[in-house]
């Protein structure tokens, strides 16, 4: 009678074992669908935290895009067309500046000043001329003229190579909004071999202008 007993009660313990291990499993299964679930749920965040963060960034870059493309539009662009001799053969030779607003609308509380540099020297104009002078508004692509005299002998010298010749051109203006500040600086050195003057430095920086 002993031996039946034992069986059934090995042959219980295993059943118990049994499902012990299926529960185990079941529950270890279960674990590792609800850690995988966790992982993909924190991939789908992390995603959405991207794509947010990128559509910002493509907004961001939209509207900077957008506010530079009106800047550039919706301001004056005051420059130089030309420098050249004028005068030359009169007693008085001066050096014509050709400058121009290439924008689109006016500039407004324009400023404009005029030096003739000869061997590093600034050029004293005469009494009556002037090296300043308040243009006021500049209308888009109209050509205003600038002109600034050289003493007869400094023209010579220039002219025959024994001297160096440089015109520094600033202009201060505003635009619409009369809010910023804009500027322009640029230097022109005379070439002799070409008889033109040529760029030769410049900036859009106010303050930058030395004469």
């Amino acid at each position: 009678m002993d031996e039946p007993d034992s069986h059934q009660h090995s042959y219980a313990e295993s059943s118990t074992e049994r499902r012990n291990r299926e529960i185990v499993s079941t529950e270890r299964s279960l674990l590792v669908r609800l850690g995988q679930a966790v992982k993909l749920a924190d991939f789908m965040a992390l995603l959405m935290v991207l794509a947010t963060f990128f559509s910002a960034y493509a907004t961001w870059r939209t509207a900077m895009v957008t506010s530079t493309i009106f800047a550039v539009a919706d301001r004056p662009f005051i420059g130089v067309q030309q420098v050249a001799f004028a005068g030359t053969d009169t007693q008085h030779p001066m050096i014509s500046v050709n400058f121009r607003n290439f924008g689109s609308i006016p500039a407004l509380d324009t400023i404009v000043a005029v030096h003739a540099v000869v061997d590093g020297k600034v050029v004293r104009p005469p009494s009556s001329t002037m090296s300043e002078m308040d243009a006021g508004i500049v209308s888009p692509n109209v050509p205003h003229d600038f002109f600034v005299f050289l003493p007869p002998d400094q023209y010579q010298a220039v002219t025959a190579g024994k001297s160096n010749l440089q015109v520094h051109v600033s202009v201060q203006y505003k635009g619409p909004a009369h809010e910023m500040q804009l500027c322009y600086f640029e230097r022109f050195a005379y070439d002799l071999r070409v008889n033109v003057f040529l760029a030769s430095g410049g900036s859009d920086k106010c303050g930058t202008d030395v004469f």
